[in-house]
């Protein structure tokens, strides 16, 4: 199972690679603004229209992930102050196999 923080960095690589892409797409439309056929302006306006809503999707989707993320932590917090001994059990219960396995690897 994925944690939180595995889950955000995932993101964050995956938004770092979407934003360098439309970076280069952004670029490669500007490189071509100065050739003049119709074809050529037809295509650079529909690119500009992708990129506008390739990043508006990318933002709707940093927002959802943050407010998920949000919503988690809220939920944990609500746990963890309904059932302290439980998760203190937990806890020891991982501590105590975390022990073990590494223990056992030191062999």
């Amino acid at each position: 199972m994925e944690s939180i923080s595995d889950t955000a960095r995932n993101a964050g690589s995956i938004a770092n690679g979407h934003n360098s892409f439309l970076e280069n797409v952004e670029d490669l439309t500007k490189a071509l603004k100065d050739v003049d056929t119709p074809e050529i302006a037809r295509l650079r306006a529909k690119v500009k229209i992708a990129l506008a809503a390739a990043r508006s999707a990318a933002a709707d989707t940093a927002v959802q992930l943050r407010d998920q993320a949000q919503q988690v932590g809220r939920r944990t917090d609500s746990f963890v102050r309904e059932n302290p001994w439980a998760v203190v059990g937990i806890a020891a219960l991982v501590g105590l196999a975390v022990g073990i396995f590494a223990s056992r690897r030191g062999d």
